[in-house]
């Protein structure tokens, strides 16, 4: 009988060992996942720099300021994709500030940019730097494109600024309304396009943003 309990007692023994050993395998291959995991965000984050710091800041300038040459529907085209980045940089977490800006717009005022620039928020939070951009192609193509081509590049633009006028973060949206604003004023000063339809167009963001019952009251009263 003796014997039979020490027997039982081993094997209680062995049990415990053998669930302590699984957990501890366990643990650790968790950990090491979660190491790998951080690892690749790591050299992720180190490879977009190193690309970033191999990049010439004035070929990125070219890009947007060539778009003059694009045709009519290449244009339309390189507008929709621009759009659709900057909704993807702009749902990030929106109780955080916004990054991405710099100071190549023609456009934005200096009193929106400065105190964003150099916003230490991460890339979690909302980035505008294709918004700034977008800012950029319409100034850069309002002098040069025919009335038909400026409308069906500006109806695309225009829905994304009434819908970032509504966001949630309160920068991201004042800046897509100075933005807004800053178009606006260059617009309305070209002779040319005084139509009234035309004017309407243009202006129409502002409408949606006011009608919206989701946007900001400080927005608002901005516009």
């Amino acid at each position: 009988l003796s014997s039979g309990l020490a027997t039982d007692d081993a094997f209680l023994r062995n049990d415990e060992l053998t669930e302590f050993k699984d957990d501890t395998s366990k643990f650790f291959r968790a950990s090491a996942k979660d190491a790998e995991t951080v690892l690749d965000r790591e050299t992720e984050e180190n490879n977009g720099r190193a690309v970033l710091a191999a990049m010439n800041a004035a070929l990125i300038d070219k890009v947007f300021s060539s778009t003059v040459k694009l045709s009519a529907r290449g244009i339309v085209h390189f507008v929709e994709c621009l759009v659709a980045v900057s909704e993807d940089e702009i749902a990030g977490n929106i109780k955080k500030g916004i990054s991405g800006v710099g100071r190549s717009s023609r456009i934005v005022s200096e009193t929106v940019l400065t105190p964003r620039t150099g916003s230490g928020h991460g890339s979690d939070g909302p980035r505008i730097f294709s918004l700034q951009r977008l800012v950029e192609v319409a100034d850069f193509n309002m002098d040069v494109r025919p009335r038909i081509s400026w409308t069906k590049m500006w109806e695309i633009m225009a829905n994304h600024f009434a819908k970032i006028g509504c966001h949630e973060n309160a920068m991201v949206s004042m800046f897509a309304i100075d933005s807004l604003r800053q178009l606006s004023f260059k617009f309305l000063e070209k002779p040319e396009l005084t139509d009234f339809n035309f004017q309407r167009l243009f202006l129409r963001p502002f409408l949606h943003i006011m009608d919206d019952p989701g946007s900001r009251e400080d927005i608002r009263e901005l516009i």
